[in-house]
Order: C-alpha cells, then sequence, then structure tokens
C-alpha cells in the first residue's frame, strides 16, 4: 500500500510503497478515506525538540486524524464489523491501570499515541487500531467530516472542563482549527466570544468562519486592554489558550475576570514564569487543564452538534490533497498558509 513516511531522524518525509499493517484478534483494518494533518505530524516532519521527546518509532507512518470504512475485523473484536464508518480515537489506552479504571482512560498511565509512539498511522491506504479506539460514525458521515472529529474533540473536552454558565464571556487565544472549534461551540451554547490570533491567514479565516463576534489581531497594539475594552473591562468568564505560547499563557491569566477559568490546551514549548498570587490566588481563578478527549463521551456530544447543525467541522478545511502530494500539505502549513489540511487516500 501508499503511504507518507517518516523514513530517518532528519526533516522530511517520502510517499512510498509499504506493507499492510498486520491484524491483531483484537484489531480493525480501516480502509483510510479521509485523514487530517495535526501539528504533531509537523513536529514529526521537522523532527524537532518534540519529535526527539516523544521517542516516535522511525520508520513509521504519519497521521492520526481519519476516517474510513471497515474492511476486516480481529477474531475477539465484538463492537465493530466489516462495512461500518469509524473515526479513530488517538489515545490508545492499557485498559488496566488506576486512570483506566476510573474512566480516565485518555490519560492512561501506559499511554500510546496512534501515529506517534507506534509505527502504524492514518497517512495511507490501510490503518489498523485496536477496537477500543473506534468510533462508529452516523451512516452517511461525510468522510472528510469524520476525520474532523478528534480535533474537534479537543475543543468539546475544553469546554466539557469549562463548564461555561448561560452567557458566558469567552475568550480564545488562537485561531487554528481546534481554536475556531471552541469558538462554534461556546457560540452554539450561547456565550458571547472574543477570538484573538497574531498570523494574518489564521486572522482572516476565523472572520470568514464568523463564529467569534470579534477576531482581534494579537499583533497590534495592547491586546489585553482590546480585550478589556471589550468585555467592559470585568475580563473574560473564561479563556482558552489555544496557541500553545508562553505569551499567551501570561496574557491568559490577565484577560480572565476575577472568579473565571483559564483552559490552557494548547502545547507550548516554553515555560513561562508566572505571578501566580497576583494573578491566580488574589483573583481566585481555577486554572485548568487538558489532553484529548474523554472516551468517549466527548465524541457523542460532538456528533450531537454536528448531526443538529451547530458546529461545520469542514468550515476549517483550507485545502484537500491526494496522498502523493503530501509534501505540498505540509509545506503550506509549515508557511502559515493553511488551516486544516485533508489527504484523500
Amino acid at each position: 500500500m501508499r503511504a507518507v513516511m517518516k523514513v530517518d531522524k532528519s526533516p522530511g518525509i517520502k510517499v512510498m510503497d509499504t506493507d499492510r499493517p498486520r491484524l491483531g484478534p483484537r484489531d480493525v483494518l480501516v480502509q483510510v478515506k479521509a485523514t487530517a494533518y495535526c501539528g504533531s505530524d509537523l513536529h514529526l516532519y521537522k523532527w524537532d525538540g518534540q519529535a526527539v521527546k516523544w521517542n516516535s518509532p522511525i520508520p513509521r507512518i504519519l497521521g492520526h486524524e481519519f476516517s474510513g470504512d471497515v474492511v476486516e475485523v480481529g477474531k475477539n473484536v465484538t463492537m465493530v464489523q466489516v462495512g461500518d464508518l469509524v473515526a479513530g480515537e488517538t489515545h490508545i489506552p492499557c485498559e488496566r491501570c488506576y486512570m483506566c479504571r476510573t474512566g480516565r482512560m485518555h490519560i492512561c498511565e501506559n499511554m500510546k499515541i496512534f501515529g506517534v509512539h507506534v509505527p502504524e498511522g492514518s497517512f495511507a491506504e490501510f490503518a489498523v487500531i485496536p477496537e477500543t479506539i473506534a468510533y462508529k460514525l452516523p451512516p452517511g458521515t461525510p468522510y472528510d467530516v469524520g476525520a474532523l472529529y478528534e480535533p474537534c474533540g479537543v475543543a468539546m473536552h475544553a469546554v466539557q472542563r469549562a463548564a461555561p454558565n448561560p452567557g458566558d464571556i469567552a475568550v480564545v487565544l488562537g485561531c487554528g482549527p481546534i481554536g475556531i472549534y471552541v469558538q462554534q461551540i461556546m457560540r452554539a451554547l450561547g456565550s458571547d466570544v472574543i477570538a484573538t490570533d497574531i498570523k494574518k491567514f489564521r486572522i482572516e479565516h476565523a472572520r470568514r468562519v464568523g463564529a467569534a463576534r470579534e477576531v482581534i489581531d494579537a499583533s497590534e497594539g495592547n491586546v489585553v486592554e482590546r480585550i478589556k475594552a471589550a468585555t467592559g473591562q470585568r475580563g473574560a468568564d473564561i479563556v482558552f489558550e489555544a496557541a500553545g505560547a508562553g505569551s499567551t499563557i501570561i496574557q491568559s491569566l490577565d484577560i480572565v475576570a476575577k472568579a473565571g477559568k483559564v483552559v490552557l490546551f494548547g502545547a507550548s514549548p516554553e515555560n513561562p514564569t508566572l505571578d501566580t498570587t497576583t494573578y491566580i490566588v488574589y483573583k481566585e481563578i481555577d486554572v485548568l487543564g487538558l489532553t484529548g478527549r474523554y472516551m468517549y463521551s466527548t465524541w457523542d456530544r460532538v456528533q450531537r452538534l454536528v448531526t443538529r447543525g451547530l458546529i461545520d467541522l469542514k468550515s476549517v478545511v483550507t485545502h484537500t490533497f491526494p496522498l502523493e502530494k503530501a509534501e505540498e500539505g505540509f509545506q503550506l502549513l509549515l508557511r502559515g498558509d493553511a488551516s486544516k489540511v485533508i489527504l484523500r487516500p
């Protein structure tokens, strides 16, 4: 089969032939119909410090956001059958540790990430995944939409962690795909949403999507003062830090109102110094972190909003390529000239 491979520990990828992955007794073989790029794929493409930290096996197939049709199942599979349309949950839990047994499989103590910690990935014609991480999509779901349940699930998890109240003012720092999904979900819940970014492409794209009342260019002027002016000087009830930068983490503590909430889920390579006494203790704010998605309540909630037309998963998609042109997708993202890119094997 054809696949997008990482063959050595240096920048770049190769589109090449490789063996179809083997099916285990509890595995599902999926014919991949659509698969989307994620920021983690860029780390692996560049083979930067984050990729080294992950200790991702080489050679390997990239990709983990996908949907497709089940074409074969292992002999011990009971929840999925041939012909099902599925998307893949990225987290591969051990199902035995304390976190798995107490309802937090997504932060399993022995967690492996599909497309990162195992040789298999979704940038290929076929993918093998454990039955545990195969999520059955509603029949008739477009493949491109199905591939986006996984990233939207991160946004939904962020909102679930925030537990918003009716009429909350929400600020989303970062207008990448997940930031835009947060904006859409919060708007669907009746919140007043303001967003920021520093990248012109993302700012304009977020404005076109239109989920935020205002999208502020944070590279111009004092963004904290501009947001406070837009919120009546009180600040935001909830700030979602979706940019993954030290500067926006610090901004989030300044922007949030007293007794408000800050939700951190952008993966920042920096560890900024924070004035915790002034901004957390004296303001009595809650700082919440999250990774991935609840398995599987988050998926079900995304499905409810998608089915009712309250969020548009394809709104973040700016480019689509065949598998053979995977390099073009990477270059667009590295230049900052795309939002979400989809490959169709």
